[in-house]
């Protein structure tokens, strides 16, 4: 008998993410309070901006639960070029949502690097709904300007 796996068959064998050897990472801590409907909203909107600035400047971006009882998610950028770096910075620091200070804007540790995972199997359902929204509102091929007015969320229900 050997040790090697078995891979079943139409499987492909497992690959760690392919993100791991990437070098160039920011990460922005974020709040989604489960008892806060208000506070929810703003995070979410913060993150529906984000996702939206990272799909315009060819950003990975992936998440961790950082604090579970404090509802604090870590998101974890990573840029492709420091082009796309500096005009991902440009847009976060030029948006009032997702404005922050510079000492809150962190480098993962590569052990939180290895643990992200894409956003849609972090943050919750409600959640990535409404990001997806905001994001597809924000960025679209049509366009090359970015909206920042403020966009009406439906906590609790499908928008």
């Amino acid at each position: 008998m050997s040790n090697t796996p078995t891979i079943p068959p139409g499987n492909t064998p497992p690959m760690p993410p392919f993100w791991r050897n990437e070098d160039d990472w920011l990460v922005v801590i974020e709040f989604l309070r489960r008892d806060d409907d208000e506070d929810r909203a703003r995070g979410t909107e913060a993150i529906g901006y984000m996702f939206a600035f990272a799909q315009m400047t060819d950003t990975r971006m992936l998440a961790l639960v950082g604090d579970p009882e404090a509802d604090a998610y870590e998101l974890l950028f990573s840029f492709s070029s420091s082009a796309n770096k500096a005009e991902f910075l440009r847009l976060l620091q030029s948006n009032d949502e997702t404005r922050c200070e510079d000492d809150l804007i962190l480098v993962p540790r590569q052990d939180e690097i290895k643990a992200a995972q894409p956003i849609a199997r972090v943050l919750p359902a409600d959640v990535m709904r409404q990001i997806t929204v905001i994001a597809t509102m924000l960025y679209s091929d049509n366009s090359d300007t970015v909206q920042y007015s403020r966009i009406p969320l439906h906590i609790g229900r499908a928008v």
